[in-house]
């Protein structure tokens, strides 16, 4: 299933109310990039400004242009590159900054494809809009 097709662009969802709406137990939906069981989807929650207990990442947002940095450890770096062959849609999630939106919520942005991708650990990543 591609998550896309049970959501609305430009809504704002909690992590709350997506865990509930998908009824997803699995605490990984904390992280940055998340893979919910039986989804065709993974899904990237972007924070462009972090709070300073939080690696500070350089993710940002421009236009349909979204340009995030991988994870540390890399270890998803291969899932999100090759998300395309392996029929597996990207979606993100956006805020500017924790509260912009109430309960923490991020704006959900639509799906987005692999364009690029530099270096490693983090690998600095370009995805563009589909939508």
């Amino acid at each position: 299933m591609h998550t896309s097709t049970r959501l609305k662009v430009n809504e704002v969802y909690t992590r709350s109310a997506l865990r509930e709406k998908f009824g997803i137990k699995d605490a990984t939906i904390n992280n940055g990039i998340f893979r919910p069981k039986g989804h065709d989807s993974i899904w990237l929650f972007v924070t462009q400004q972090k709070t300073p207990d939080r690696t500070q990442y350089d993710d940002v947002l421009k236009g349909d242009d979204l340009f995030f940095d991988g994870q540390m450890a890399g270890v998803r770096d291969k899932m999100l590159i090759n998300h395309e062959a392996n029929d597996c849609e990207v979606i993100v999630f956006y805020r500017k900054a924790k509260y912009e939106h109430p309960g923490a919520g991020f704006r959900f942005e639509g799906r987005f494809g692999y364009v690029d991708h530099k270096g490693t650990r983090p690998a600095h990543f370009h995805f563009r809009r589909l939508n």
